[in-house]
């Protein structure tokens, strides 16, 4: 049986080893079996659990939510319920989507407004636009403290 030592894992996976430690810390990853000399060496199984962790992260699910889909599918849990974890997934990438496509709208308008030339003194479309916030989201609330100089 082929068995990895933690910088081999890393390698294999592109991502640092303190990742890994971090992964198992958060019990995403399964505690590895350890040499008689106390080295971590991870089977062939941990390998592919790592790659699903990294590429669920690439689709926007966090640690809890992943957390969630690898119980369902180490206790051969139900189905429905890891539907709707991808369902609550997908309504927040939708609604990502619509904001950044409202990003790209100001953004491209306000870009064709500059002229790129003369001193910010006179104003600047694309500083207006962030402080105007013409994204619809919701504003950054600061306490009145901080916003004092």
């Amino acid at each position: 049986m082929t068995t990895y030592s933690i910088g081999q894992l890393a390698e294999r996976c592109g991502i640092a080893t303190q990742a890994i430690r971090y992964y198992e810390q958060e019990r995403l990853m399964p505690k590895p079996q350890r040499t008689e000399s106390n080295y971590r060496r991870y089977p062939e199984e941990h390998v592919a659990r790592l790659q699903f962790i990294l590429q669920a992260k690439q689709w926007g699910f966090t640690l809890d939510e992943i957390r969630e889909l690898l119980i369902l599918q180490d206790a051969n849990g139900d189905r429905a319920q890891a539907k709707r974890i991808a369902e609550e997934k997908l309504i927040k990438v939708r609604e990502q989507i619509r904001h950044l496509s409202k990003i790209e709208s100001v953004l491209s308008k306000t870009l064709s407004e500059c002229s790129g030339e003369g001193p910010m003194q006179k104003g600047c479309p694309i500083i207006e636009a962030v402080v105007k916030n013409d994204v619809a989201a919701p504003r950054v609330a600061c306490k009145p403290s901080i916003l004092k100089a």
